[in-house]
């Protein structure tokens, strides 16, 4: 990630609003309009402007204001849509999630697929940084390995890991276009070849990343396309914005919304003093049928802006609130 002169006041407003000379802009690159919502390196924040003789847009996040280049906005997001459902569920459920800081979400089988994915990734990404700093020490691989750098550099290892990284990003851009700078190094076989000689023999885990980014991509392109998954998205927007995860609500509107699918409860914990995350999830299996056998009358009302009252959450959820026999991983 680029530095990008964070300034923490947050009212830092620079009111300068010189035009480059020479500048134009084609219409696909427009800035963001003012009061835009987006998604940034630094998490979601507002366009407060866009500075043309600095290319940098200056953005309201959660700690305070800061100038980002282009490349750290990631995305625009829509508005969170409300919904009198998320209300009043939550104002009938008294149950909270043990720790504030922790996330709740509900979701699909698309989206278990991604964690796990993602955990696989992880896990490769280690693999290949233990790797890059360990043969850049080791004398007796010079002559089986690419030099990098010149023999004792302190940075030796970072290079070489950096370059790997050159062919991940080679994958992830091959999936959506061939005209990445570096397109060629990945391929066909090349990219297990360059694998090779950038951290030696050892680096035989690593030889179906291409294969593994292609996995990645597909099942992103599953959750984009999946209908019940962006609605539970926008729940669990709702919630987050609401101030805080009450699981019985989150629940019951997630049954409503699910269309008879399995699906996973996920809870991210982060572990205090450190900088450790543990996702716990669990398969919950078609809480459609479960949960609205009973409730389905009083969803419907509320959804219609009735007065009838809710029942009590479903003494199940205790399980989402302190998983016992969930599953854990390390981020």
């Amino acid at each position: 990630v680029k530095e990008d002169g964070m300034k923490g006041g947050k009212g830092d407003v620079d009111d300068e609003e010189g035009e480059s000379e020479g500048m134009s802009f084609l219409l696909d690159q427009q800035p963001i309009p003012k009061g835009a919502l987006v998604s940034t390196v630094y998490g979601e924040g507002t366009i407060i402007k866009f500075r043309r003789v600095t290319s940098q847009y200056l953005v309201s996040l959660s700690f305070g204001t800061a100038y980002l280049s282009p490349s750290a906005v990631l995305c625009t997001l829509l508005p969170t849509e409300g919904s009198s459902l998320t209300t009043q569920l939550r104002s009938a459920d008294a149950e909270t999630l043990a720790r504030p800081g922790d996330k709740l979400v509900i979701g699909t089988q698309s989206l278990y697929l991604f964690l796990r994915l993602h955990q696989v990734l992880v896990r490769r990404l280690n693999i290949a940084k233990d790797l890059a700093y360990k043969v850049s020490g080791d004398k007796t691989l010079r002559s089986h390995i690419e030099q990098l750098s010149s023999e004792g550099e302190k940075n030796a290892g970072r290079k070489r890991y950096d370059a790997y990284l050159g062919l991940v990003y080679a994958l992830v851009e091959g999936g959506y276009s061939s005209s990445s700078q570096y397109a060629n190094a990945a391929e066909g076989g090349k990219y297990e070849d360059r694998v090779r000689c950038l951290l030696g023999g050892g680096a035989y885990e690593l030889a179906t990343m291409d294969k593994l980014v292609s996995h990645i991509l597909k099942n992103l392109q599953n959750i984009a396309s999946d209908e019940t998954m962006q609605a539970m998205v926008e729940v669990y927007r709702r919630h987050a914005d609401a101030g805080g995860f009450k699981p019985g609500a989150f629940r019951q509107e997630a049954a409503y919304l699910s269309e008879g699918e399995n699906m996973y409860a996920f809870q991210y914990c982060k572990v205090p003093k450190t900088d450790r995350s543990i996702l716990h999830y669990e398969f919950l299996g078609v809480i459609a049928e479960s949960d609205l056998e009973e409730e389905s009358p009083n969803l419907e009302a509320l959804r219609k802006g009735s007065d009838i009252a809710m029942a009590d959450a479903d003494d199940g959820m205790e399980e989402i609130v302190q998983p016992s026999s969930s599953k854990r991983r390390r981020v």
